[in-house]
């Protein structure tokens, strides 16, 4: 017998909205203090290149290191939505309604 649409199949429970803050302030806690060193750094003049250099390779470094955080709370919203609604989501075809045309 199917399970109701209203419980997860995926065998986990929908996390709740605490778990959500608080992997939004964990992005928050780490972007904001290098955001703020790294404006004020850029705008220091006359830097020689070997500093700018540096400094350039650690912005890399932490925007890779951002985004690939940005991206994993992304999909880990979009996975929740999914098991919200008792599904896997659509890249599951099997648990995506089928529309069908009636004449």
């Amino acid at each position: 017998m199917p399970a109701p649409a209203k419980e997860p199949q995926g065998g986990q429970p929908p996390a709740s909205k605490e778990e959500a803050r608080r992997r939004i302030n964990r992005l928050r806690y780490w972007s904001l203090p290098f955001v703020g060193v790294f404006a004020v750094l850029n705008l220091i003049p006359n830097v020689p290149w070997p500093w700018r250099a540096g400094m350039l390779a650690v912005e890399v470094v932490f925007v890779i290191v951002y985004g690939t955080a940005a991206v994993r709370l992304l999909l880990w919203q979009r996975d929740e939505y999914w098991r919200e609604r008792g599904r896997d989501g659509p890249q599951t075809p099997g648990t995506v309604p089928e529309r069908r045309l009636e004449r």
